[in-house]
């Protein structure tokens, strides 16, 4: 027996990535893969008890990742290099809403990056990655982007979920060390 999916968090009010912009005209329009139900739910064999128990410790407390990709992929991955190119990836907010999570470090994917080359980790390409995420995030409010661990607690008070960026690689950084403080500006913390 399996458990129901659990519901989105009440600030959640549905926002898909790009609601802002005319499909098909702003941006490329891909089919993407399911953001819930696209593989089995694994029942842990949890009790009701042991249920309520986990979902009093994330109402209560934090539970922070500290690695993750929430960009959401095409459902036909040869689509993959195609879509990556658009440089508008859909973000996961279904996912994170329905998660419990409290903040999340996004790692983006800057390996598949590749708006302005044909290779990825180029400085152009992570600042579009960024760029664009961050632009997406700020026309929603159930995701917040934050800097500072007071702005994750904040979110936490406020229902929200704190996205903290990070990066995979320093490639991108090459040997411009003022691109340090440059993707600090733009909000990048690991």
């Amino acid at each position: 027996m399996s458990r129901p999916v659990q519901e989105p968090a009440p600030r959640y009010a549905g926002y898909r990535s790009f609601d802002y912009l005319v499909p098909h005209v702003d941006y490329k329009v891909f089919e993407l893969a399911p953001q819930i139900g696209r593989v089995p739910e694994h029942d842990l064999g949890l009790s009701d008890e042991q249920r309520a128990r986990v979902s009093r410790l994330l109402r209560e407390h934090m539970a922070i990742s500290l690695h993750e990709h929430p960009k959401i992929l095409p459902a036909d991955v040869t689509q993959l290099r195609d879509y990556n190119r658009t440089g508008r990836n859909a973000f996961g907010f279904e996912g994170l809403a329905r998660s419990g999570m409290t903040a999340v470090f996004d790692n983006f994917m800057n390996g598949t990056g590749c708006v302005t080359s044909e290779h990825a980790w180029k400085w152009d390409d992570v600042i579009y990655d960024i760029g664009l995420r961050f632009a997406d995030v700020a026309k929603q409010d159930h995701v917040v982007v934050a800097t500072t661990l007071e702005q994750i607690f904040e979110a936490k008070r406020n229902g929200q979920i704190a996205l903290v960026a990070g990066l995979e690689a320093a490639t991108m950084i090459e040997n411009e060390l003022d691109r340090i403080d440059i993707l600090y500006g733009f909000g990048v913390r690991q």
